[in-house]
């Protein structure tokens, strides 16, 4: 479905802003429409920030996800499968429902992010990254074969459809490789596709990643990798990192 407006992610322009002013542009059942959002909606493996929206009169609705819909594929023929434009919903806490039928189209609210939880879930993607790069290098057949992922406040995962599972040898190679970004203190940089906004790249020293989530912008914060492996079932392993001595700077955050 191809609609006449998208929601301005400013998630994009600055990951450390925390709120920003919005006007509301539809209400539903259990969810907001604003036309400008700091919320980064759940995707690419990246679960959604949560937060609050903040009405003049002193209301306050709480909002425990964020949602993107009506979204389209961005036609360009090296990323098929990566979705572009669409609106954001901030999906309504159950408790804060009850104050959506009293709400106007156009309204002006200030909308809030809890800073501490987007802290965790930009470094937890860009470490992710790190043990993406990890695997890339010393297995490749793996990362030709991956069947999901999923970043969590504390952690980051990889699922992968592979024959040959990862070896305990392998399992420490893939780690220091990780843990080398970590200690030389690399940079993070994000881009934008030079046409389609919405298409972005992760840089990292010499690697380029295509991805549209949050990150901080340097390596030294996430502290030493600690990388595990689990077996799924037969052709199905999965490698999750964690990052026990990371550091979350939620005063780099601003308004």
């Amino acid at each position: 479905m191809k609609l006449d407006r998208q929601t301005n992610k400013l998630y994009y322009d600055d990951f450390y802003l925390s709120q920003a002013t919005a006007k509301i542009i539809k209400v539903g059942p259990d969810y907001i429409e604003l036309g400008t959002t700091v919320a980064f909606p759940e995707g690419g493996g990246q679960e959604a920030d949560q937060g609050t929206i903040f009405f003049p009169d002193g209301r306050i609705i709480r909002f425990t996800g964020a949602k993107k819909i009506y979204t389209n594929f961005s036609g360009l023929k090296e990323f098929p499968d990566v979705q572009v434009d669409g609106v954001i919903w901030h999906l309504v806490h159950i408790d804060d429902q009850i104050m959506l039928a009293g709400l106007e189209i156009g309204s002006e609210v200030i909308v809030s992010v809890d800073t501490e939880r987007r802290s965790r879930l930009s470094l937890s993607h860009t470490a992710s990254h790190l043990l993406y790069i990890g695997v890339g290098m010393h297995r490749p057949d793996a990362v030709k074969s991956i069947l999901g992922c999923h970043i969590k406040i504390n952690s980051a995962r990889f699922d992968f459809g592979i024959k040959d599972r990862f070896t305990p040898e392998e399992i420490t190679q893939i780690e220091a490789c990780a843990n080398q970004f970590v200690k030389q203190n690399s940079l993070v940089s994000v881009s934008t596709h030079s046409i389609i906004p919405d298409v972005r790249f992760w840089h990292c020293a010499e690697h380029v990643i295509p991805c549209g989530g949050t990150h901080v912008d340097c390596c030294a914060p996430i502290g030493l990798l600690s990388v595990h492996r689990k077996s799924l079932g037969a052709g199905k392993e999965r490698l999750s990192c964690s990052f026990p001595a990371a550091i979350f700077d939620v005063n780099r955050y601003h308004k």
